[in-house]
């Protein structure tokens, strides 16, 4: 939760569809801190998407600071709950594959620890020039399927532990070096080539 004004603003998962692309939206500004009930929402906005069969998943954050900088845990009593809940949602990106609907990860800003993790559970991860990455301490890891198969796939066992526990901060351009990115997209133009991008991944996309 935040305070907007004199306001409490609850954090969550927005979704909406946009030709035949189904997109998850994390709102929890300026940061993104995934909350266990954002956790409990996206895995049930994925089930929803099941049902309906999308051509492509899209994962973003809303604003420009951060896709997601990590986890909002008010106490460490609560980390079980979350913990849970990222498993959920863990379990139904890989049901996501499995039925063979694309995900593709959109980042704008940070993507640290937990953030970075949940965008290696999408198949394609496209990033804006300015966008930064930090996968999560050995102690703070958030995603099981992330740090034992998504992330060793990607960049390999050997720079996952070693990325992991020296907390570097990766640039966009590193990323797609190490093939933790596939796609870098110039700011000036993000918004242009990010929907040209997803159209050719929408349409060759195969609904189960």
């Amino acid at each position: 939760m935040r305070v907007q004004g004199q306001r409490a603003v609850m954090a969550e998962i927005r979704t909406r569809v946009q030709k035949d692309v189904w997109w998850i939206i994390l709102d929890n500004p300026p940061l993104n801190l995934l909350t266990t009930e954002m956790l409990v929402q996206c895995t049930a906005a994925l089930q929803k998407a099941l049902r309906l069969s999308p051509r492509l998943i899209v994962l973003s954050g809303i604003g420009e600071q951060a896709f997601c900088s990590g986890v909002d845990l008010p106490s460490e009593k609560q980390r079980s709950k979350l913990l849970h809940a990222a498993r959920e949602t863990d379990v139904m990106f890989s049901t996501v594959r499995q039925k063979k609907i694309p995900t593709v990860a959109l980042i704008k800003g940070n993507a640290f620890g937990p953030g970075c993790e949940i965008a290696s559970l999408c198949e394609t991860i496209i990033a804006r020039e300015d966008a930064r990455f930090r996968l999560p301490a050995p102690n703070a890891q958030v995603f099981p399927s992330a740090v034992t198969t998504y992330l060793p796939s990607l960049i390999g066992q050997e720079q996952t532990t070693f990325l992991g526990q020296s907390g570097k901060t990766l640039s966009a351009r590193e990323a797609l070096h190490l093939g933790l990115a596939h796609q870098v997209l110039p700011a000036r133009r993000f918004l242009q080539d990010t929907e040209e991008l997803l159209i050719m991944l929408a349409t060759i996309g195969s609904p189960a």
